[in-house]
């Protein structure tokens, strides 16, 4: 559950949502989770990953120490992230003009290309 927190697993936008709009990805504070943004202005990227990354790892630290209640405190968790993610989602499009499209873990690799 905590993982599909830090990689942001639930669905992502394309950026065709976004014309006009600049897409961006970096690298978060773990050194393993590339997240992707589509920015109005590339200025405001770099600030918006800091509060993104920041929320995002955050809400991982605190849901780490509070699901230790098996699998029905997994299913109240997940429930949780997702709607943590939703808000950090609509706080950054507000905030900095930047769209969260998702995130990926860099150590995997597609092998279609």
């Amino acid at each position: 559950m905590i993982a599909g927190l830090a990689a942001c697993s639930g669905p992502t936008l394309s950026s065709q949502s976004y014309p006009g709009r600049t897409n961006v990805e970096v690298m978060s504070a773990d050194g393993v989770t590339l997240r992707s943004y589509a920015c109005q202005s590339t200025s405001n990227a770099a600030a918006a990953h800091r509060y993104v990354d920041g929320a995002i790892l955050e809400a991982q630290n605190r849901f780490a120490r509070e699901s230790g209640g098996g699998f029905a405190a997994g299913l109240g968790v997940r429930a949780e992230v997702n709607a943590e993610i939703a808000r950090i989602s609509r706080n950054v499009e507000a905030e900095y003009g930047c769209a969260l499209l998702g995130s990926r873990d860099s150590r995997q690799i597609n092998p279609f290309g």
